[in-house]
């Protein structure tokens, strides 16, 4: 592909991946152009946000006939796990790019922590870039060049961003590629941090599945003493303390009893745990305890964990039945047992009505009942303190 001035991009790649920086007007565009966007960039913590705040800087910079973001790219470089696409000006009105790696797999193989090549430079080097093109199912008729900016972290390919035009449109100009050379670090800082918070939301999305199916209580409130999280047995416990006995409404929020307002900006200073019994159940009480990073921005931003103490009765009791049911079944056993019915439990768990009967059929097989009053009654988490 030649460029005006005669200078093809096959050559003006050959000068290396080192991010270049330009002289002059081209050098001011840039810097106009990066500001634009460069803020929503830099604050993306998702990667939906992340991804429109790129369309915006390509939109007023590079026009262009679609891009793709992939990402989670396989060890082979050609299956991308996830894709954001946009489409500009295709030719086919249900036209929308193929979420493969594949025409550039080999090239991407053979030339490992490349940061920025285009498909004139595969095509020069692989003869069989265009059959697997093909292969794909990608029209020849939507685009005839790409480029794509490739992100790494050691030797693994973190993410792809591709960038295409058609015959129809003008080809990538110099001041065009030296542009993607220039936002690249933007790019790719945000690729690095998405990587990152992403690992942190799966690990705390596995632990908090693990305690949602514990059959013991966990609660932990923030600082205001709002719930930061709650599961299924504390739910079921934290409705006891508010309502009463079962059945009772099905929790909604966390509220102490009148007259007990805890002193959360005093107590968040560090003293010792403090505890508030119940008004009505003078054997239940719940204890609460301060938890705090002791280093770091958050240094001294505490939560504080619940303590149910005086219902280890009723969770001794019932964690030998919850324990015969499967993680699945143990939640719909505690959500019957706070009064939800079918529909409602369905919706709170994103199953079908018909799903709930036969894990409720099970669960009845499972502790030799027949009836949801007598779970309720099985799993009643105070029936031992008023024995």
């Amino acid at each position: 592909m030649i460029c005006p001035g005669g200078t093809s991009t096959q050559t003006m790649l050959a000068h290396g991946d080192g991010l270049a920086a330009a002289n002059g007007a081209a050098s001011e565009f840039w810097f106009d152009a990066v500001d634009v966007g460069a803020r929503d960039l830099l604050r993306a913590v998702d990667l939906e946000s992340f991804w429109q705040a790129s369309l915006r800087l390509l939109r007023e910079n590079l026009p262009h006939h679609s891009c793709s973001l992939m990402l989670g790219i396989d060890a082979q470089y050609t299956q991308p796990r996830t894709a954001c696409h946009h489409v500009a000006v295709a030719c086919g009105r249900d036209y929308r790019p193929a979420t493969s790696l594949t025409v550039s797999g080999p090239f991407l193989a053979n030339h490992p922590r490349v940061r920025l090549y285009t498909y004139s430079q595969i095509l020069a080097q692989d003869r069989q870039a265009q059959q697997r093109r093909l292969d794909q199912g990608e029209p020849m008729e939507e685009w005839a060049e790409f480029v794509h900016l490739a992100f790494w972290e050691a030797d693994r390919l973190l993410a792809v961003f591709s960038i295409r035009r058609a015959d129809r449109q003008p080809v990538f100009t110099h001041d065009e590629i030296q542009f993607l050379r220039h936002v690249y670090p933007l790019i790719d800082a945000g690729v690095h941090r998405l990587h990152a918070l992403e690992r942190e939301r799966l690990n705390r999305s596995l632990i908090e599945q693990a305690l949602d199916a514990a059959a013991a209580p966990y609660l932990l409130l923030d600082e205001s003493g709002d719930p930061a999280f709650v599961n299924a047995a504390a739910r079921q416990l934290v409705a006891t303390w508010n309502n009463g006995l079962p059945p009772s409404p099905p929790w909604s929020a966390w509220a102490l009893p009148d007259g007990s307002a805890l002193p959360w900006r005093r107590f968040g200073m560090g003293i010792a745990p403090y505890e508030v019994a119940h008004p009505r159940i003078p054997e239940l009480r719940i204890r609460l305890r301060r938890v705090a990073p002791r280093d770091g921005l958050f240094a001294g931003n505490g939560h504080f964990l619940v303590d149910f103490i005086g219902a280890h009765a009723a969770p001794s009791r019932s964690a030998g039945l919850l324990e015969k049911l499967s993680p699945s079944e143990r939640k719909v056993a505690l959500l019957v047992a706070e009064g939800l019915r079918n529909y409602e439990i369905a919706e709170r768990l994103f199953r079908s009505r018909r799903t709930i009967e036969s894990q409720l059929n099970s669960i009845y097989a499972k502790f030799d009942i027949n009836s949801r009053v007598q779970l309720a009654q099985a799993l009643r988490p105070t029936a031992d303190l008023h024995a």
